[in-house]
């Protein structure tokens, strides 16, 4: 339950920061700062028990947050929903862990953590769950990484949220789409977004490519174009912007 009251009508500063909209972040690249990394053992409703690993990143005054879950229950394949237990649970979970994974060791890359550093955490960190696993992770950042640029990729949600009347820019949620962190990377001049038959690319002024690139069939989809109720999609970056059977469920 929430511990805030309502507060008595008086005196309100008109300069009180708080009171302006924040900004920050439009679709696709964008310079950033991952301000909060770290293992959350209360990532449940409303503080109850659930292990997670908290990321926030923040692009101007805006804060963008991802939690990457353990996974404890069903899972869905289409519209079907597949318990534990049930033929091919196994591999779905495999093939989602995979993905959560990939996540979080995106994340310490992009703050300039090498592999063999990330394995040698996992070798240091008496992984047998979840729970030690992002303990691991979450310890193997930089204790500077807050003040580290990154750059960020982000897109706009599937679909249309309760109590909304349009889709807004969130950090993606796996790796399906290709890479949305990085180390920041400075141009030549400015990254400028390219679309062509391809998809989208970012090119500088000496036509070095960035490493976050997007096919053809993401750029069409929801994630690259804003959903309005009463109103048709419009492209987040105009066209032509220059420049098992057996599987078993394995360990954390």
């Amino acid at each position: 339950m929430s511990e805030q009251v309502k507060s008595a009508w008086g005196f309100q500063s008109d300069n009180d920061e708080s009171l302006k909209s924040k900004v920050g972040g439009r679709f696709g690249l964008n310079p950033a700062f991952i301000t909060k990394f770290e293992y959350n053992p209360n990532a449940g409703a409303d503080g109850a028990a659930a292990d997670a690993i908290d990321c926030t990143v923040s692009i101007g005054d805006k804060e963008f947050r991802h939690r990457t879950y353990d996974i404890t229950g069903d899972l869905y394949k289409g519209d079907n929903t597949i318990s534990p237990g049930e033929p091919g649970y196994e591999e779905l979970y495999n093939t989602e862990k995979a993905q959560r994974e990939a996540v979080v060791i995106h994340t310490l890359k992009a703050l300039g953590v090498t592999e063999d550093q990330i394995k040698t955490a996992l070798q240091n960190g008496n992984v047998t769950d979840f729970a030690s696993w992002a303990k691991a992770m979450c310890g193997a950042k930089p204790s500077n990484f807050n003040v580290l640029p990154v750059d960020v990729f982000l897109e706009y949600q599937w679909a249309i949220g309760a109590d909304n009347d349009r889709t807004f820019l969130q950090l993606p949620k796996n790796m399906k789409g290709g890479r949305f962190l990085s180390v920041a990377i400075d141009p030549v001049g400015s990254w400028k977004p390219l679309i062509n038959e391809k998809g989208l690319t970012y090119v500088d002024d000496a036509n070095n490519e960035h490493p976050f690139t997007r096919s053809s069939n993401y750029m069409s989809s929801n994630k690259a174009n804003q959903q309005i109720e009463g109103e048709e999609a419009t492209p987040a970056v105009p066209v032509g912007t220059a420049p098992g059977a057996g599987a078993v469920a394995s360990k954390w």
